[in-house]
């Protein structure tokens, strides 16, 4: 086994060029580390990234049980109502597949990361020679397992991991109310854990303890240092896959693979004969899951037409709020609370403006919000919005609603 250079970058790479690195030996353990620019970053044979903090985001949905093959199209209509943007700009990686517990799907992972930023990175890699054989997302690299939460504080932000198959990024600056926010969820739902484990990467200053477990109400234990590139030893998932997948440079390899090549030439022929019976199966489990849809819904407003039964159904429910005179969900004060409480401090003083229209709030930010606007975005993302950056010169707008549902 050679020498393994691993690289943790931020959202700020390359722009900002200088990030943590560590080199690792035969043996798996760092023979040197430091923090500079890619001409100050040793040689070695392998080279291999981190995407800190929220540059990618971990989801887990609900699919019905298929091939490999097909979950491409069926993530991408599972997702579409829980991103920002269109899901063929997302690059998806599975990270893991377990049962729903009601026999007909299964709870598939998946790692979302912007397309063009992957592509950003592996260019910038390439043309500085350190092309990278895998690509992981630190919300699956961060310590995780038992019972209990497992907190990472680093200089570059806040991983929480809930289980093996949780993740999520948090911003460090407002840490207390979110981990707050994220315990009381998990004691509506009757999941709430034991206690917290605490990592602190070394160098980095150490919360308040009191004051977090006061305001979280869960007992916050210090653990074990927080080592970024100790979780990239594991079996976390490569994002370098389809287009972007690592090729070695030079043309002899082509050769040795047209034997299997071959195989699955012959291999994808039989495959295209048998899926079709699979797919046709598909389209009509599918078509089952959305009849049922619409029973619940016509058994519940029977006087009105069915258009899209999910999304007609949280229009009652607005339409009851509104009624008995509570905030719909879309309302701007609710979006305006959302995105208040994700900004913290910064929220005073850092909001310029706002405007709100169709159900989208516009806000423009100025100093320290406009400063950490992208941390934002990961936050309400992470709560359920729809939220987007738009920068009209110097001037940064935040731009969010309410997701709909299909």
């Amino acid at each position: 086994m050679s020498h393994r250079l691993l690289l943790a970058i931020d959202e700020q790479w390359p722009t900002r060029p200088d990030c943590p690195w560590v080199l690792l030996g035969p043996d798996g353990q760092p023979t040197a580390e430091g923090h500079s620019e890619p001409r100050h970053w040793p040689a070695a044979a392998e080279c291999e990234v981190v995407l800190t903090g929220p540059q990618c985001l971990w989801l887990e949905v609900p699919l019905p049980r298929a091939k490999r093959s097909d979950l491409p199209r069926l993530l991408a209509y599972a997702l579409e109502d829980r991103l920002l943007k269109d899901p063929d700009t997302q690059h998806l990686t599975v990270s893991h597949r377990r049962p729903a517990g009601d026999g007909e799907r299964e709870l598939t992972g998946v790692l979302v990361v912007a397309r063009e930023r992957l592509r950003q990175v592996t260019a910038q890699f390439a043309a500085i020679g350190r092309p990278p054989r895998r690509v992981l997302a630190e919300v699956q690299t961060a310590p995780a397992g038992g019972e209990a939460w497992q907190l990472s504080l680093s200089a570059g932000g806040a991983i929480l991991r809930g289980s093996a198959e949780a993740g999520i990024a948090l911003d460090a600056d407002i840490l207390a109310p979110l981990l707050a926010a994220q315990a009381a969820t998990a004691r509506a739902a009757n999941t709430a854990p034991s206690h917290v484990v605490l990592h602190l990467a070394p160098g980095c200053p150490s919360p308040d303890l009191s004051a977090l477990q006061a305001e979280t109400a869960l007992d916050v234990r210090p653990a074990a240092p927080y080592l970024w590139w100790q979780g990239a030893a594991g079996k976390a998932a490569n994002l370098l896959h389809g287009e972007f997948a690592f090729r070695e440079q030079g043309g002899g390899w082509l050769a040795r693979l047209a034997p299997a090549a071959w195989v699955g030439g012959a291999a994808l022929a039989l495959w295209l004969v048998v899926g079709v019976g699979e797919v046709l199966w598909l389209k009509h489990q599918q078509g089952g899951i959305e009849a049922r849809i619409e029973r619940v819904y016509r058994s519940s407003f029977p006087n009105s037409p069915v258009v899209a039964p999910a999304a007609q159904m949280r229009q009652q429910l607005n339409l009851e709020r509104a009624r008995h005179g509570l905030l719909r969900d879309d309302d701007a004060l609710a979006l305006l609370a959302q995105a208040a409480e994700a900004l913290g401090t910064d929220a005073a003083g850092g909001v310029a403006a706002l405007r709100f229209e169709d159900g989208r709030l516009d806000l423009t930010l100025n100093g320290p919000a406009a400063a950490r606007a992208e941390a934002v975005v990961g936050l309400l993302a992470a709560r359920g919005l729809l939220a987007d950056l738009r920068r009209d010169g110097a001037t940064t707008h935040l731009l969010l609603r309410r997701e709909t549902l299909q």
